[in-house]
């Protein structure tokens, strides 16, 4: 190279060093704040710490007395409820709303507490609001404080949930359980309007999740008990009061109550159905449950949940042998079934324990009605009419990858057999080839279903992934359904697990396609 390109080399780099600078290579922005905050705060093109002062300077405008109250708190209202906020402009706009000590703007702030609350997962900006609900006294806050409490926070032991803090605070000298009790009783409590009562059918939500927490609180259901014998007399709102029959009548036929909000929204199901014929099949499950569960042994009751009363139903009418079983007959049972099928363990991925798949690794945890479902399902997945229907959905499933696909298994009030009825996920439930997200109508056709099922089938071969994922395990006790996963191995096998609510996971073995060349 010459001194002469040498030399226009150099001034070349020269002459690109303002254009990086122009195009914004440093680490700033090359926007700059343009005195008016509310302009600023509004221009994600600023960086958050100029957007975070402009925020702070707005505020200080408005409680000067210089600014609009209502358009500033708007303004902060959008951000603040923007999914595409970034983290530290939402916990100051939060923050400096629910600060606001003016009459209307405490009540905005309040509502404004209530809607978010319920599905927050940031526990930030759920300790944010906290902090100022204890401060302005939000006693009407208790149903979304309530339900925020109810949802699992991995990390987070309930005795330390800001949550906790908050009820024990707004509520000095009640009983825990009490509270959310009284909010299962009243969950309007607090709605100021029609429009906050009726969105997403929060009477029933809000029910729902009290008793999620208080079962949670409640792990042996003794408080639950007491409380729906000595209380159930205190609720005025028609559907607090349906629903208190509804667990009294599970209690009483079954001697189960439910766990989960999700489990209480199944109970509601079945009692209760705008539909004719399915309130009439309902009715008929629910009498032929009773009978069968009513001839059921103390030491077959324990452990008694309401995913176990419909194989329990079915095999009192299918194999009445099994109801006068031991528990050590039913597993010698399920022992000599299991005998020289081939078992596929799912591959542990890093950080994650050991996963137990054999049933004889569990036997010893599993109750008299875990057995009987054992069965139950195992013969459900034998039977012809479901291996060749899931064989079909499985190679549906691999065809489309944008979603896994799933179902529901059950029996055919018409014909007594077993089914396997597939609910395609709809568009917005379309989140990975990876992931199942069962629908409403599919959660709303399992009334009377024996299990929830989906496929890990995107690739011919997932024999690494045979069995339940993690979030498979979470889906499974949110539900507190009997779940089943169909894993593809070849074109013509499919491994299938068995998984509970409490963790348990039961290897069933292959099964092959019966129209396989």
């Amino acid at each position: 190279m010459t001194m002469q390109t040498h030399t226009r080399a150099f001034f070349m780099i020269l002459c690109f060093v303002p254009m990086l600078a122009q195009f914004g290579c440093s680490a700033g922005s090359q926007y700059k704040p343009t005195g008016n905050p509310i302009l600023d705060v509004r221009n994600p093109d600023l960086l958050e710490r100029d957007r975070i002062a402009a925020a702070e300077q707005a505020w200080s405008e408005v409680v000067a007395g210089v600014r609009v109250r209502e358009r500033t708190r708007q303004a902060l209202k959008n951000l603040a409820w923007s999914s595409a906020t970034t983290p530290q402009l939402r916990y100051t706009t939060l923050d400096l709303l629910m600060s606001d000590t003016s009459e209307d703007g405490n009540a905005d702030s309040a509502r404004m507490a209530r809607l978010i609350l319920p599905t927050e997962e940031d526990r930030q900006a759920v300790r944010i609001i906290l902090q100022h609900a204890i401060r302005a006294k939000w006693e009407g806050l208790m149903p979304a404080i309530v339900r925020s409490y109810a949802r699992v926070a991995p990390g987070y032991p309930d005795e330390e949930r800001m949550e906790r803090k908050a009820i024990e605070a707004l509520n000095p000298g009640q009983p825990l359980e009490a509270v959310v009790f009284g909010v299962f009783l009243d969950p309007l409590k607090g709605a100021s309007n029609r429009e906050e009562r009726s969105i997403l059918r929060v009477a029933d939500r809000t029910r729902d999740d009290a008793w999620g927490l208080l079962a949670r609180l409640d792990k042996d259901g003794s408080q639950r008990v007491h409380l729906l014998e000595s209380q159930s007399n205190l609720a005025d709102d028609l559907g607090t009061k349906q629903t208190l029959d509804d667990l009294r009548a599970c209690w009483y036929h079954f001697g189960v109550l439910p766990d989960q909000a999700m489990e209480l929204a199944w109970l509601r199901q079945l009692r209760r159905s705008d539909d004719d014929k399915t309130a009439q099949n309902n009715t008929l499950w629910w009498e032929q449950s009773r009978t069968a569960i009513s001839g059921l042994r103390n030491n077959q009751r324990q452990g008694l949940r309401l995913r176990h009363i419909e194989p329990i139903r079915w095999a009192s009418q299918h194999h009445s042998d099994w109801m006068s079983a031991s528990k050590a007959e039913l597993s010698q049972e399920i022992t000599s079934r299991f005998a020289g099928r081939t078992f596929i363990k799912r591959k542990t991925a890093k950080g994650e324990p050991a996963h137990n798949e054999r049933f004889e690794q569990w036997e010893s945890e599993l109750s008299w009605a875990d057995l009987i479902t054992i069965l139950v399902m195992d013969e459900a997945i034998q039977s012809p009419e479901v291996v060749e229907k899931i064989f079909v959905q499985r190679s549906l499933d691999h065809k489309d990858r944008k979603t896994e696909y799933g179902g529901i298994l059950d029996v055919d009030p018409s014909t007594g057999l077993h089914r396997a009825v597939l609910f395609r996920p709809r568009a917005r439930d379309r989140v990975s080839d990876e992931r199942f997200v069962a629908s409403e109508d599919m959660i709303r056709f399992s009334d009377r279903a024996l299990a929830h099922y989906h496929f890990h089938a995107n690739e011919r071969n997932n024999e690494k992934y045979a069995g339940p994922s993690r979030a498979d395990y979470i889906n499974a006790e949110t539900s507190g359904r009997t779940s089943l996963v169909f894993t593809s191995l070849k074109a013509d096998e499919l491994n299938v697990d068995l998984y509970q609510p409490n963790g348990v996971v039961i290897d069933l073995g292959v099964i092959r396609d019966p129209n396989a060349d």
